[in-house]
């Protein structure tokens, strides 16, 4: 039994994301639910048991994704916090559904194909604990409270291996071998992001993202892909769940090398990273643009801390000659390196959500863009506002969801 249906949970949680869900016809913005989500550990461990877990040396199954669904006023009431942002360190106490009043939650813990679980919980009580950055902490072993040093050392032990930093030149030389892709094929995954550049034969040559939808959007999800090629190269946009939880879900996803950001990471992530370094196969990109093969990869310079907007961003080119573009969740306006044309196709930002700036055009005034969504998942994706700012631009839209009539399904851009 997962220690989620144990009764009393208590967790140490690194906030990764905190996402308002779309209305565009929310008259009070103040009233809009935001959704709270984060990567955590049960916090009834040892500082030596929880960074065991973390190395996947003890129990897995005590990592766990929480999300807290109330509004930004009444959260920072409850947390007595001023300022909520990516990266803040929080002790969360919660019971199960109906023991009291109180805003709703979900969890679910790590198995065999990853946070597939969905048990329904209430918020009991939320203590902000430290954010990332602070200088100085205090050190382990100051008087400081036992739940403050446990989250700390969680905190410490969650760092992106330092083995997998600065390898630009080896992601370069990796991708150097990779032919022109025929098409780029946007996969059917629910609400989540997983896209594959293909031969003409169906054949995998890498990946863009390597998402499946964990437990909170698990009625979004469809059948889970079969790849063709075990290994193929990964080049991920960012460190968020709905972007790597192929990683577990999915076979194959873990054999391949994976091309990440190198980014802050909470528990759970820390533990995907950690046995792709010690294979070998991670592969961390800092600052530096990649350019080998049919692709560029670029850096965007978004607001340090924010994993959408600090991530990778990927242009690829086609045999056809026709280019790609594919920014993650990222907003266009930070695409790097900077464009030296028009794209002909691109994968629809942040699944069809509101961004900041503009929509970049598409060469020739007219082009494809396809949306990787599942109907009905948590946030309201898509927001017809920003459907509206695409097909403004030029862009003809396609969905991965059903919608307008047209079954759900895979969509391919190209050739």
């Amino acid at each position: 039994m997962s220690f989620l249906m144990e009764g009393p949970i208590s967790l140490i949680a690194r906030l990764v994301r905190s996402e308002a869900l779309t209305n565009d016809d929310l008259v009070l913005p103040n009233a809009n639910r935001v959704a709270f989500e984060f990567d955590s550990i049960d916090a009834r461990m040892s500082a030596d048991e929880a960074l065991a877990t973390i190395a996947d040396r003890a129990d897995r199954s005590r990592l766990a994704v929480l999300k807290i669904l109330t509004t930004a006023e009444n959260f920072q009431y409850l947390a007595d916090i001023g300022n909520v942002r990516d990266g803040q360190w929080y002790r969360i106490n919660l019971l199960p559904r109906g023991k009291k009043s109180g805003p709703f939650a979900w969890a679910s813990s790590l198995g065999g194909a990853g946070y597939e679980e969905i048990v329904p919980l209430v918020l009991d009580d939320i203590q902000y604990l430290f954010s990332e950055g602070d200088s100085p902490l205090s050190p382990i072993g100051a008087a400081v409270g036992n739940e403050r040093a446990l989250a700390q050392a969680i905190a410490e032990a969650c760092k992106f291996p330092e083995s997998a930093i600065g390898k630009s030149r080896a992601a370069r030389n990796l991708l150097s071998g990779a032919n022109l892709p025929h098409k780029i094929v946007v996969r059917d995954v629910g609400q989540a992001s997983f896209c594959s550049a293909i031969d003409q034969h169906g054949n995998e040559l890498f990946h863009l993202d390597a998402g499946w939808p964990i437990s909170y959007n698990k009625k979004t999800t469809f059948i889970k892909p079969e790849l063709k090629v075990a290994d193929a190269p990964v080049i991920l946009s960012h460190w968020d769940w709905d972007h790597l939880h192929g990683y577990h879900a999915i076979a194959g996803l873990a054999d391949g090398t994976w091309i990440v950001p190198v980014q802050r990471l909470g528990p759970g992530a820390k533990l995907v990273a950690e046995k792709l370094a010690t294979n070998n196969r991670l592969l961390g990109v800092s600052s530096a643009n990649v350019s080998a093969g049919p692709l560029r990869l670029g850096r965007c310079k978004g607001k340090a801390g924010n994993l959408n907007q600090t991530g990778l961003c990927v242009q690829t080119t086609l045999q056809s000659g026709k280019t790609v573009l594919f920014m993650g969740d990222a907003d266009y306006d930070l695409v790097r390196p900077r464009l030296t044309a028009l794209p002909d196709f691109i994968v629809a930002t942040h699944h069809g959500a509101k961004f900041t700036g503009c929509v970049v055009s598409p060469r020739g005034s007219s082009g494809w863009c396809v949306v990787s969504v599942g109907k009905g998942n948590g946030y309201g994706h898509p927001s017809q506002t920003a459907i509206t700012s695409h097909m403004s631009a030029g862009w003809s839209m396609s969905f991965t969801c059903e919608r307008n009539g047209v079954p759900r399904g895979s969509r391919h851009l190209g050739p």
